[in-house]
């Protein structure tokens, strides 16, 4: 067996020996574990992703589609249809045209609008450009024309509305057909109506969402054509077009697996839109995952050389507080075998080593007092008191109940419950802000939105909410829960009493001189001077009422008198509260102002 020369050195080595074998142990494991989270995690990503743009396209066609339900089945249309000479102008031709025409301003997806009659009458509206449409009688021959006639009055998806157009051109349109029946009589046929769906459109919805800067997501129709596709990857676009086997293979009804590109392997997930059999595919490329690997891989080694690293320190520390004594006491008897009997060592410790000093300094004591007679003081030891901490749980519960709440609600399809959900844990994380009493002001702003949403799902009717912010002073610094307490008392007290007009709750914010001033706004029903005064100054025992009493004695306790909250109300006219806040721009300023006023 290996003999050491010291036993520092031994102790060295079998501390550093003990703590080596698990730090390589809790790096593999905790490598392993991180990588299997990451791919999980990134999978569980891209199919909850997907099925949030699935949602927000079908949304899309179902409007397209609901809208051009509603324009064939417009009285006025199907009299302008019906009448053998149909009229280009009038009252009721006049206002059913401006509103197309104004739908199509509204509609940003819309890229034209096309209407045929068997009467010859014609109707066309087009965005960007003008367009040659085909007449009725040569469009008759077309596909597009017998695949929506086929539909006999039902909306037809097609890939391309080309076929509409004289001059051959590679239109940027999905096309959304339906043919005109009458109201009266299911078996006479008015016409035709055709509406353009903008592929930029469709192509935004996709490029809005980030899963990976590498990531593609694919859009293809019921016949499976590409439709648009988030990156401008020309490869994958060959290897797609009109291969409609290797597309039907991408389209299979799985959850996440690898498929392969030309030697390229990609993490792929898929989801359909139902309504209108359209699928939506991700892709990402397995070398970025796994360069996300190497990361992950990298920071364990220097976590884990890290822990090594401090284990080495702490084992040379250990080692030495455990040898130093030692080699005091091995001085102490040299010295007292060389005729030195004042000899006497400190006693550090009270473990076996500390145990052994004493009894060698009484050794030394006993035989020193019957060679100088002198008396050897004893050393008092102190007390150490252990404070505990008592833990506190963290808000994550909170946020990852909140989470799943929201996820559950989209995708069960109650958008209003992820909205109202989303916007409370929205306001949980900014009221709470880490324990901390200020954030910037466009942390307040969304606070402030958040809780006007959970607010206007609880009362839709009755108030609407207008922002105008200035964009410039997000960056700067105030207290939390400034305009919440202003806002709250405007929606539950403003508008309670019922009235025919319309709650409006207009919020503001401009940099006026040195300060940012903020007014809460509303025309509802008013206060008279009392009750202004009143609100302001309610007493500190009121079982209600203290929110702005507690929002301008912090504004005054923190930048002055100055700053008290101003109060404009005139009955049944509405109610301005204006907020007035020096500007901070950083964490330093506030601090000095905290220091000098707030502390």
């Amino acid at each position: 067996m290996f003999q050491f020369k010291t036993l520092q050195t031994k102790m060295l080595v079998s501390f550093i020996s003990l703590v080596l074998i698990p730090v390589i142990g809790l790096g593999i494991f905790s490598y392993t574990i991180a990588t299997r989270f990451l791919e999980k995690q990134t999978m569980q990503n891209q199919v909850q992703i997907i099925r949030l743009i699935a949602g927000n396209i079908q949304n899309m066609l179902d409007d397209a589609t609901d809208l051009s339900s509603f324009i064939v089945g417009n009285e006025t249309i199907q009299s302008l249809l019906s009448v053998a000479s149909p009229p280009y102008s009038g009252d009721p031709q006049k206002t059913i045209f401006n509103y197309l025409s104004n739908l199509k301003i509204a509609k940003k997806y819309i890229s034209f609008i096309i209407l045929y009659g068997e009467n010859e009458f014609i109707y066309k509206d087009f965005s960007g450009f003008f367009r040659q449409v085909v007449p009725y009688e040569e469009f008759k021959d077309s596909p597009l024309y017998m695949a929506t006639a086929a539909r006999n009055g039902q909306s037809h998806l097609d890939y391309s509305g080309s076929p509409l157009f004289i001059y051959a051109h590679n239109y940027n349109d999905i096309v959304l057909g339906r043919r005109i029946l009458s109201l009266y009589d299911a078996d006479k046929k008015l016409g035709m109506f055709f509406l353009g769906i903008n592929r930029d459109a469709l192509r935004e919805a996709i490029q809005d969402v980030q899963i990976s800067r590498t990531t593609n997501l694919l859009l293809f129709d019921d016949n499976y054509h590409l439709v648009a596709s988030k990156l401008d990857d020309k490869e994958m676009s060959n290897h797609f077009k009109d291969n409609v086997n290797e597309i039907q293979n991408l389209l299979e009804p799985n959850q996440t697996w690898i498929y392969k590109i030309a030697n390229k392997k990609y993490l792929a997930a898929n989801t359909s839109i139902a309504s209108y059999r359209w699928n939506i595919v991700s892709l990402t490329p397995m070398e970025d995952i796994q360069r996300q690997y190497g990361i992950v891989l990298i920071s364990t080694i220097v976590l884990s050389f890290s822990l090594l690293l401090i284990a080495v320190v702490v084992s040379i520390l250990l080692s030495k507080s455990i040898t130093l004594p030692i080699k005091k006491l091995l001085r102490s008897m040299n010295n007292f075998k060389r005729g030195d009997f004042n000899q006497k060592v400190a006693v550090e410790s009270k473990d076996e080593i500390g145990l052994f000093t004493q009894k060698y300094n009484e050794m030394v004591a006993e035989l020193n007092d019957l060679i100088q007679k002198v008396y050897i003081s004893q050393t008092n030891q102190k007390m150490i008191e252990l404070k505990t901490l008592q833990a506190q749980i963290e808000p994550h519960f909170l946020y990852n109940t909140l989470d799943y709440i929201f996820f559950s609600s989209k995708i069960n399809g109650d958008n209003q419950t992820a909205r109202v959900v989303h916007s409370l844990s929205e306001l949980f994380r900014l009221s709470l802000n880490k324990g901390e009493d200020f954030y910037k002001l466009e942390n307040e702003m969304n606070q402030i939105k958040a809780y006007i949403n959970i607010q206007h799902a609880r009362f839709p009717n009755r108030f609407t909410p207008i922002y105008h912010i200035d964009s410039t002073i997000g960056h700067c610094i105030t207290m939390k829960l400034l305009l919440q307490p202003i806002v709250e008392n405007a929606i539950l007290h403003a508008f309670e009493s019922k009235t025919d007009q319309q709650g409006v709750l207009l919020i503001r914010s401009y940099v006026q001189g040195s300060d940012i001033v903020w007014t809460v706004q509303d025309n509802g029903c008013g206060m008279n001077t009392d009750q202004v005064e009143q609100l302001l100054h309610i007493p500190v025992r009121s079982k209600g009422g203290y929110g702005l009493r507690n929002v301008n004695e912090r504004l005054q306790m923190m930048f002055g008198s100055e700053y008290a909250l101003r109060i404009n109300s005139v009955l049944d006219v509405g109610t301005t509260v204006i907020v007035r806040i020096p500007i901070i721009e950083n964490e330093e300023q506030w601090g000095k102002l905290y220091e000098s006023h707030g502390h």
